[in-house]
């Protein structure tokens, strides 16, 4: 494997743009590379073709996987585009001579890696992760190298903004090689996080984050993890210097080593949160462990912390070289100290409605649309329905919804329920949010199959306001686990529901 390039980490002012830094990373759309050709009326195999001397092995590649016609369509598309020399390091590291010694599907998959379905200049590539996914579905890691842009560890942008007629090439100095391994198998190549990886496999942990999809429905989800790693240094700073002595510091006596209860596995588990989140992502807020049976709070200033109080004499935060490591299923930040869990009590909780894998695979997730599903019984795992069809619905007018999309039912008598993911044990204020309307139904409310006192008059507009956090019932649960929503109308009309928000009752 390749020596990980030394990244410079800074801080959340540096998603976008970071401060200070020279103004060739942050060149304006304007300003776009030429090659001396009329950019604007070549498509990228054209343009990549007026300079064959330095890349006839991507298009000898590209026309080898009958890509060509693809990178010759409308577009826009982004190509991170590596030259001849950067083939034939690629070639060397995977103990190959020649492209033609990869499968095809192997070199589809290496091109696919490269091309994005956006354009995406240089002023949008901030620390952490691009906005849009490739071809094959996984995002590539954003990092920065002085004024250096570095993609997934390993290729620098050496050119950039190269603008065509069907988008942009910037070009790179290495391949991208595709990330095919799970968060523990990207774990156990790193050596200093031994400790962890060994502490992972005893605790029963190591199996699960190395599965990138599950069954879902009538389909399959990809399943995302985020690692917050302690490192060895960090360990053996705290006087563990192997598995042995890290179960001896949090082992509690309660079950075996790998079964919750248990203080050793309570304390690796803590480190496994669910979602993936690159630094781009991180906000100040709360972060569920896999279990959701916990969780910890992270918040960005001027480093990335975790846990932190105000007067901290000791401080969790990411460590700048060993942060933002991709995996298939995940991303791995390596932290400075052996956060040790803290005890889960509730906490607010916010249920994106259209947060399901069926909704985030349609064309229209990020853009405006709609979309019909008829199969109530079995065409959506997590959310069941009665009537005429269920709908996705997205439009950007400042709705105040979650990624400006919701759920609709039809007008008519309906019924909708939805699982939501694990909540943490204990009281909470229910909420919905919804727009209201005059052909709006009026729906009862049922918890885990209870009905609640409460009628929601989603056709009742107070003081011209259209969209709600309505308030839904209150509950008190005693375990962390799954639990179903339904609406029921007694009264007839149309929904438009965008979210849950479960409230801690203090």
């Amino acid at each position: 494997m390749r020596t990980m390039r030394k990244v410079k980490i800074n801080n959340k002012i540096g998603f976008i743009i970071i401060a200070l830094l020279s103004l060739t990373l942050v060149q304006c759309k304007n300003d776009v590379m030429e090659w001396g050709v009329d950019t604007d009326e070549l498509q990228i195999i054209e343009y990549i073709g007026t300079d064959s001397a330095n890349y006839s092995e991507f298009l000898e590649i590209a026309d080898y996987v009958n890509m060509t016609g693809v990178l010759s369509t409308r577009g826009p598309f982004t190509l991170f585009l590596p030259n001849n020399t950067a083939w034939q390091e690629y070639y060397k590291l995977k103990g190959k001579t020649s492209y033609k010694d990869f499968t095809i599907s192997e070199l589809s998959q290496v091109l696919r890696y490269h091309v994005l379905s956006a354009e995406i200049y240089t002023n949008d590539i901030g620390l952490g992760s691009l906005s849009e996914k490739n071809a094959e579905g996984d995002f590539l890691v954003s990092e920065f190298e002085g004024s250096d842009i570095i993609i997934n560890k390993e290729s620098k942008i050496t050119n950039r903004n190269i603008l065509v007629a069907n988008g942009l090439i910037h070009k790179i100095d290495a391949v991208i090689d595709p990330i095919s391994k799970g968060t523990y198998s990207t774990i156990k190549e790193h050596n200093q996080f031994s400790i962890f990886t060994n502490a992972l496999e005893k605790a029963g942990l190591s199996d699960t984050l190395d599965i990138v999809e599950v069954p879902y429905g009538v389909t399959t989800a990809r399943v995302r993890y985020t690692i917050l790693a302690v490192p060895d240094s960090v360990f053996n700073a705290n006087q563990i210097y192997s598995v042995d002595d890290l179960v001896a510091r949090y082992d509690n006596g309660k079950g075996s080593l790998n079964q919750p209860g248990n203080g050793f596995y309570d304390y690796m588990e803590y480190h496994c949160l669910e979602g993936t989140y690159y630094m781009s992502d991180i906000e100040d807020q709360v972060y569920y462990t896999i279990s959701r049976t916990n969780f910890l709070n992270m918040s960005v200033s001027n480093d990335f912390y975790v846990n932190y109080t105000e007067g901290d004499s000791i401080v969790t935060a990411f460590i700048q070289l060993y942060s933002n490591i991709p995996t298939k299923n995940g991303v791995i930040h390596g932290i400075t100290q052996l956060l040790p869990n803290k005890k889960s009590i509730a906490q607010e909780h916010i249920f994106d409605l259209t947060a399901f894998p069926e909704f985030e695979a349609l064309e229209i997730y990020t853009t405006e649309g709609t979309k019909n599903f008829y199969d109530g019984e079995n065409g959506i795992a997590k959310i069941k329905w009665v009537g005429d069809y269920l709908q996705y619905w997205r439009k950007a007018q400042g709705t105040g919804f979650i990624n400006e999309d919701c759920l609709v039912m039809p007008e008519g008598y309906w019924t909708l329920e939805v699982t939501t993911p694990k909540i943490a044990s204990g009281r909470y204020h229910v909420y919905g949010y919804f727009k209201k309307g005059y052909n709006r139904a009026n729906v009862v409310v049922y918890m885990d199959g209870v009905k609640t006192d409460k009628v929601l008059e989603l056709s009742n507009i107070v003081d011209g306001v259209y969209f709600v956090d309505e308030y839904m019932g209150d509950v008190d649960w005693s375990t962390t686990q799954e639990h179903v929503v339904k609406l029921k109308t007694v009264y007839p009309g149309t929904i438009m529901w965008d979210r849950l928000r479960f409230e801690p009752i203090e």
